[in-house]
């Protein structure tokens, strides 16, 4: 079983310059877009079903990174998007930094297995190495940023 996180994200779903206001913004956005791109059918509702799963327990892990993820009926195909926001926003981090680096995982009902587990895990695992998020944080193409994560998964 390859966890590689290139699997669930495509050049598409990267986002550098994603100019959002708040979380909540943030969420919007990106939802559109993947709305977009095909992944949900509705982006209002994806978007509140985010917004709903982020009221929980707080996604923003500390670092300025957050990895916001929602189980919802309105996604198409299981994705993550990656974005980049320039500015720090407000997200109840564990360590009070603002997110500027979001992953965010739409993960479909009809996911069978543990697909969205193995993403998130995954995920979790590259953003405790340093160096990963590190190379991430400074990565400045949408190419980069998937030869990253197309490496790591490789390396494993």
């Amino acid at each position: 079983m390859n966890d590689n996180i290139s699997e669930f994200i495509s050049e598409k779903n990267i986002v550098l310059n994603l100019r959002a206001l708040n979380q909540s913004d943030a969420i919007q956005k990106l939802a559109v877009i993947l709305k977009e791109n095909g992944y949900v059918d509705d982006a209002v509702a994806f978007q509140r079903d985010v917004l709903e799963r982020e009221k929980a327990s707080t996604t923003g892990i500390g670092n300025e990174l957050a990895i916001p993820h929602g189980k919802s009926a309105h996604v198409i195909q299981t994705t993550m998007m990656f974005a980049r926001n320039e500015e720090g926003i407000e997200w109840n981090s564990l360590d009070g930094s603002k997110v500027k680096n979001i992953f965010l995982m739409a993960v479909s009902p009809e996911d069978k297995g543990n697909e969205h587990l193995r993403m998130l895990a995954t995920l979790s695992g590259e953003l405790m190495d340093d160096d990963f998020v590190e190379a991430i944080k400074k990565a400045d193409s949408k190419k980069n940023i998937l030869k990253i994560l197309q490496k790591r998964g490789n390396e494993r």
